[in-house]
């Protein structure tokens, strides 16, 4: 019970909140942008000429389920071999076993139709 800090969702947790005070500690200090309102600022550049064209939106739904399945298959890789490394106790494995069956259900919803 010692190493609880050591355990990955609470180190990440730990980290978490103080990478987020650390942002609102800095956000005091941010400066407001100069509100300028020149005439072309936010056109589209084109090489001189008038763009006439339409706004284009492209779709990342496609990309966004690799990368979603590539971050959670890497985070779980990481994870499960460090509690792996670990001491075994009932913590670590209640953790390892809640983390493979929630990997398991956010596939199961990822390539859900």
């Amino acid at each position: 019970m010692n190493n609880i800090l050591l355990l990955p969702p609470i180190c990440f947790i730990i980290v978490g909140l103080g990478v987020w005070g650390v942002s609102k500690l800095i956000s005091i200090f941010v400066m407001a942008p100069a509100a300028t309102h020149e005439r072309g600022k936010e056109d589209a550049y084109a090489c001189g000429e008038v763009y006439q064209g339409g706004r284009i939106e492209p779709d990342y739904g496609a990309f966004f389920r690799f990368a979603v399945f590539f971050t959670i298959i890497d985070v779980a890789g990481l994870m499960i071999a460090t509690l792996a490394a670990a001491n075994f106790s009932a913590v670590v494995f209640v953790s390892a076993l809640i983390y493979i069956i929630v990997l398991f259900a956010v596939l199961a919803i990822l390539y859900s139709k």
